[in-house]
């Protein structure tokens, strides 16, 4: 039940960042005294969980706020969560979604809903994780740092994904334009799990 919850409170989390996320494009000239102060001081923080992410060879089990850079978590918090828009500029995918470089080469394991992108009707080889059910789908879609493109060679079968899932990979600091969003980050999936939230 706790981890139940802590995951809903990741998923309305992300999505008020992505309501943030709007707010700073339309109010870049007002928040980027602030986003340069935020970045200096999350810059030694950032140093340090690098450090000990590079000495970790443990698999790294990741929450999707996790992806997100500390400075832009600062930034969120400080501008609050404005409303949602489905039309016009708002529609559009955020650019904002800077990722955290010291994750780059690690062995990770993350929850979320997949967006097929290759393979056949029982395999798929190529997908979108995604931190809610429906992201991609509808506009705007999450922000870059909240998409993983996941690469799976040797596929997983089609009706393992239709729950939310575990994937567990080498994650990639690394962007990939699809049609359905940008994304930051690629897995090269070794293991697919079941999603347990006990």
């Amino acid at each position: 039940m706790e981890r139940s919850i802590k995951t809903i409170f990741t998923v309305i989390t992300l999505c008020c960042l992505s309501f943030a996320t709007q707010a700073k494009d339309a109010n870049a000239n007002k928040a980027q005294p602030a986003a340069t102060q935020n970045e200096s001081k999350a810059k030694p923080q950032d140093e340090a969980k690098s450090q000990a992410i590079l000495n970790s060879k443990d698999v790294l089990t990741l929450e999707w706020i996790d992806l997100i850079p500390d400075s832009e978590r600062n930034q969120f918090t400080a501008q609050g969560m404005p409303a949602q828009s489905h039309t016009g500029k708002a529609a559009k995918q955020s650019k904002l979604g800077h990722v955290r470089k010291e994750l780059n080469g690690s062995k990770v394991k993350i929850p979320g809903f997949v967006i097929p992108l290759e393979g056949d009707q029982n395999m798929v080889t190529e997908f979108l994780l995604v931190p809610y059910f429906g992201a991609c789908i509808h506009v705007p879609p999450p922000p870059p740092n909240q998409i993983v493109y996941v690469k799976f060679p040797k596929g997983a079968p089609i009706q393992q994904l239709w729950d939310v899932i575990y994937v567990v990979g080498t994650l990639k600091t690394e962007t990939t334009n699809h049609e359905l969003a940008e994304t930051a980050y690629v897995i090269e999936g070794t293991q697919i799990e079941e999603y347990d939230d006990m």
